[in-house]
């Protein structure tokens, strides 16, 4: 082989450990059964189809933290492993279902959280869009609020060191369609609350992945991480990160 050759082999050898990524993955609602009223197909996974799911995941990839995904986005120059992240949004009653068995199988997991809607205390646009589809007539003021979000309580009685807390906003709330000041309000309100539990981390997940440059200088000045959703994969000196929602998937 002539040593021109050879080199090139090694560089791409090199180079592929260099430049492999972590993949961050994100869900939302897992259960037994589909709920029409409260759930959309897009955003649901019953709850055997996502343990297979992670499992297959799992023979591909190590599962770390959000925290340890980003120090080594921000510092490795090579990896000998492929690493993968799990994340959850809106903080969903339903995650309750897989905490146990993640844990069980000692995978980390992110929840983002919105603040507004824990104990009940008003829909999500997002899922009274989805009532109103299904029940046209549905009298919202009347129409009580399911168990569709975790309570506070149940927040705050989640200690475990696999599972840290991310902000999502106060309330589910497009960044891009909110004057700076508000979307700063946004933030702050839900920082507020969820950076007095143990387990909060900086990281703060845009409402369906939408950002631009200011609201991306506002989370920069708040010393926050941004979090995506443009399913692109995360490799190094990046001061952000991307996902790929897994709901609904069957691998």
């Amino acid at each position: 082989m002539a040593l021109t050759e050879w080199l090139n082999r090694i560089r791409r050898r090199w180079s592929h450990f260099r430049l492999r990524s972590i993949r961050v993955f994100c869900f939302h609602q897992v259960s037994e059964e589909y709920d029409p009223l409260i759930m959309w197909h897009c955003d649901w996974t019953q709850i055997e189809q996502f343990k297979k799911n992670i499992l297959l995941l799992k023979e591909e990839f190590v599962f770390i933290s959000l925290q340890e995904a980003y120090k080594r986005i921000k510092r490795d120059s090579f990896r000998f492993r492929r690493f993968a992240v799990l994340t959850a949004d809106d903080g969903y009653h339903s995650v309750l279902n897989i905490l146990p068995w993640l844990e069980e199988n000692q995978i980390p997991i992110t929840l983002f959280i919105n603040t507004k809607y824990l104990d009940k205390v008003s829909w999500s646009a997002i899922n009274e869009e989805q009532a109103r589809r299904t029940k046209p007539d549905v009298d919202m003021e009347k129409e009580v609020c399911p168990d569709l979000f975790l309570s506070k309580k149940e927040l705050f009685s989640l200690k475990s060191p696999l599972v840290s807390l991310g902000l999502h906003g106060h309330e589910h709330l497009d960044a891009t369609k909110q004057s700076e000041e508000e979307f700063r309000e946004n933030v702050e309100r839900c920082r507020e609350l969820l950076s007095t539990h143990p387990r909060y981390v900086p990281f703060f997940a845009y409402a369906w992945g939408n950002h631009n440059s200011l609201t991306d200088k506002v989370l920069r000045e708040m010393d926050l991480v941004p979090v995506l959703a443009n399913g692109m994969k995360n490799y190094n000196g990046t001061r952000s990160i991307s996902r790929i929602c897994i709901d609904g998937k069957t691998m």
